[in-house]
């Protein structure tokens, strides 16, 4: 009997070991799979960033050709109304000067 009450510890006590061995790694498994998930999230992160900065310098190149092409219809339209004052303004001169001098 004594025989049997020894196998009967002895397998429990290699049970126990199984069952931490099995702890240590799946802890161990658990642990790896944290590192690779950050590692796949820092590399996904990176490529993301990457993408962003890409459409980022895209928008800022669109709109500074837009900036550029309003700035230059601004400047045409002011040199119209510059030649426009100008021209009324001549005018305004000469009916003056008809007026003054009768002619």
């Amino acid at each position: 009997m004594k025989e049997g009450v020894k196998e009967i510890i002895e397998a429990d006590d290699a049970a126990w070991d199984a069952v931490a061995n099995a702890q240590a790694e799946a802890a161990r498994i658990k642990a790896e799979a944290q590192r690779q998930a950050e590692e796949i999230a820092a590399s996904q992160e990176a490529r993301l960033a990457e993408a962003i900065a890409g459409e980022v310098q895209t928008v800022l190149i669109e709109a500074q050709s837009k900036a550029q092409h309003a700035r230059s219809d601004a400047d045409h339209y002011l040199d119209r109304l510059r030649t426009r004052k100008e021209e009324v303004h001549n005018d305004l001169v000469d009916k003056l000067l008809r007026m003054v001098t009768g002619q």
